[in-house]
């Protein structure tokens, strides 16, 4: 039973991509590992901008500041 966790920030896909990130991510671990696709879970985490950082900011400050 695999399990494949996405984490994006949030807002970054719409619902189509999303759908197509669950199929594709699917398709992979049939192929490769050779699953069933019925036991093959995808987990897409959208994660707030606020809660996500690097470089010592959060991608709120980050983005907001590419926008200036």
């Amino acid at each position: 039973m695999p399990i494949v966790r996405v984490e994006i920030a949030k807002g970054v896909a719409t619902a189509e991509q999303k759908r197509a990130v669950i199929r594709r991510m699917t398709e992979v671990l049939v192929e490769e590992l050779g699953r069933d696709p019925e036991f093959v879970f995808v987990l897409i985490d959208e994660v707030d901008t606020d809660n996500w950082g690097r470089k010592g900011r959060s991608l709120t400050e980050l983005w907001a500041k590419t926008d200036e």
